[in-house]
């Protein structure tokens, strides 16, 4: 997948780096008792799932095994941030999959990166909410000749998103369990198709192990003070995307499949209503390089056609919500085409953006995202980046 090399540098860098900085206002140091010297931690996971997919697999049952490693740092309080998420983790991880449908699918791999969001419920016990993303490969992708069932994935590298809920409990200062639900979706964002997607659900066990003695901190109570802000933003993003040509031709679709590139520009106005979450209205400006494709066979020859260029320009409006965590955000987006040059009865004029944005500093951030059509089919898949500014803002918002 174009970009996925990109995805998985941008994620680890993010991952190890990014959250062990200061947040975009500086913070100011925590009253902590004697932190521990050494917050590194080792964590492993198990999870028997089940298939998810609308593509017609047919070389096993629906089954899946995952296995997870992954390498970690607790956050000790000594950072306003720290005290504000309840002292999360953070690190890199990587992921072994196993399918009974290994023939289409094949044995896959991933590394990720992640961030844990504990919520105390005892001294021993915490609720843990975790989510990971990262590039995965090896997968056995489609192809109309070996594999034409697998019409999950069109490529053999996709990215790769995990989320759970887990409970975690204390064994001792530096042994932990865990035992939830996971989640987790691989797809290539229309960068290949086919591209129906895949996912995995089930229970998931796990066992983290401290490299020294970390006593359980207490929930914070003397968190910094919130202040509620706007800002404007304004990005440009782009990507490649694959696309099945019309036509009016006895035409095997797979023989239609075409690849184009697509590019975004937006504006938003932002309201910061909480510590955790933004909403947005904004404006896009995009172009598709697949506006009016067609094949069609005319006079015994194949004859290809799109729409002029000023054509595949086109005008939307959205409104959305941001979920903020230290220096990085998830994101979901709707929106409506009000203008478009060349007008697709065939092509909704309601599209969707899910994806994640990082802040590199207090005004620059980057940004992958999937647009979506008919919520579920990725139209394309998004990298940017982007610059924001805070109005009207006489005291920063703490976190």
């Amino acid at each position: 997948m174009r970009g996925a090399g990109g995805l998985a540098i941008i994620v680890i860098i993010v991952a190890r780096g990014a959250c062990a900085q200061d947040a975009p206002v500086a913070d100011a140091p925590a009253d902590v008792d004697a932190p521990p010297k050494n917050l590194w931690f080792v964590r492993a996971g198990y999870s028997p799932a089940h298939v998810l997919t609308a593509s017609p697999l047919a070389s096993g049952e629906n089954g899946a095994r995952t296995l997870t490693f992954e390498l970690g740092r607790q956050t000790d309080g000594t950072r306003d941030w720290h005290r504000v998420y309840n002292y999360p983790s953070y690190g890199i991880g990587f992921y072994v999959g196993r399918f009974d449908h290994d023939r289409e699918l094949g044995h896959p791999f991933a590394t990720y990166g992640f961030f844990s969001w504990p919520f105390p419920v005892s001294n021993r016990a915490q609720v843990i909410a975790d989510v990971g993303l990262g590039v995965s490969w090896n997968w056995t992708a489609f192809d109309r000749k070996t594999n034409p069932t697998n019409t999950a994935l069109g490529s053999d590298v996709a990215y790769h998103f995990d989320g759970g809920v887990s409970v975690r409990l204390l064994a001792t200062e530096r042994a932990s369990v865990y035992g939830g639900l996971s989640v987790m979706h691989w797809s290539n964002g229309a960068t290949k198709l086919p591209n129906l997607g895949l996912a995995v659900v089930g229970p998931k066990v796990g066992l983290r192990y401290n490299f020294a003695p970390q006593p359980p901190p207490a929930r914070a109570r003397d968190l910094p003070r919130f202040e509620p802000s706007w800002e404007l933003v304004v990005g440009a993003a782009g990507g490649g995307k694959s696309a099945a040509a019309s036509t009016g031709s006895k035409i095997d679709v797979v023989d239609r499949w075409r690849d184009f590139k697509a590019f975004n520009i937006t504006t938003a106005v932002q309201r910061r209503f909480y510590r955790f979450g933004k909403v947005a209205a904004g404006a896009d400006v995009g172009y598709d390089g697949a506006t009016g494709a067609r094949v069609d066979i005319v006079n015994g020859s194949q004859v290809e056609a799109r729409a002029p260029v000023d054509e595949r320009f086109a005008l939307g409006l959205y409104g959305g919500y941001e979920h903020v965590m230290p220096r990085f955000s998830v994101l979901f987006q709707l929106g409506y085409t009000v203008w478009r040059g060349f007008d697709d009865e065939e092509v909704p004029r309601f599209y969707q953006r899910y994806g994640a944005r990082f802040q590199f500093s207090d005004h620059f951030w980057g940004t992958f995202a999937v647009r979506s059509i008919r919520i579920r089919k990725a139209d394309f898949f998004e990298f940017g980046v982007g610059y924001r500014v805070r109005l009207g803002i006489t005291r920063a918002a703490a976190v």
